[in-house]
């Protein structure tokens, strides 16, 4: 049984695309601080228009959220619950192993799906498994830890469950 906490990492690159986004958003608005600076009559021209400030705004919080979004794990594992931090939101979840009801990954594919109960009704976070570090390891991690639990595998076509049995 492995030591707990496990963390897994975002990969490198997933950091360093929103790094990339960060530094585009802000060349960007350099750029039009600049043109607006020597030229005020800019601001009748494009620069003006809603949709490219709507755009540069876009380009800071996405790009924000996702590099600094990775300086925490995207997943962490320990004696009593799993920490699920999903990129695509603003929360994590934490949920106690015996909460979790199932998961569905399909098979060759980048999605992981945990469903869990939760006193409002069942819930689930989804993983793009492609942003894992040790992706490998955390799924094995996730499928040992649940079948010691007494839950049963099924495949269904192209997507792989672990429920209770």
């Amino acid at each position: 049984m492995p030591e707990f906490p496990l963390s897994f990492a975002f990969r490198p690159w997933v950091r360093r695309a929103g790094l990339s986004i960060v530094i585009v958003a802000a060349v960007i608005t350099i750029a039009i601080v600049a043109a607006l600076t020597l030229d005020p009559a800019a601001r009748f021209g494009w620069i003006g228009e809603r949709f490219v400030w709507v755009y540069i705004g876009t380009l800071w919080l996405g790009g924000l959220k996702v590099w600094l979004g990775t300086l925490r794990p995207i997943a962490v594992a320990d004696d009593d619950t799993l920490t699920l931090r999903p990129l695509h939101q603003f929360r994590s979840r934490t949920v106690r192993w015996t909460d979790i009801s199932g998961t569905e990954q399909m098979i060759g594919g980048d999605r992981l799906i945990v469903y869990f109960d939760t006193p409002r009704g069942m819930r689930f976070s989804a993983l793009n498994l492609n942003l894992v570090k040790g992706r490998r390891e955390f799924l094995a991690l996730l499928e040992q830890r649940l079948l010691a639990m007494g839950f049963a595998e099924k495949v269904v076509e192209r997507s792989r469950y672990l429920s209770r049995a």
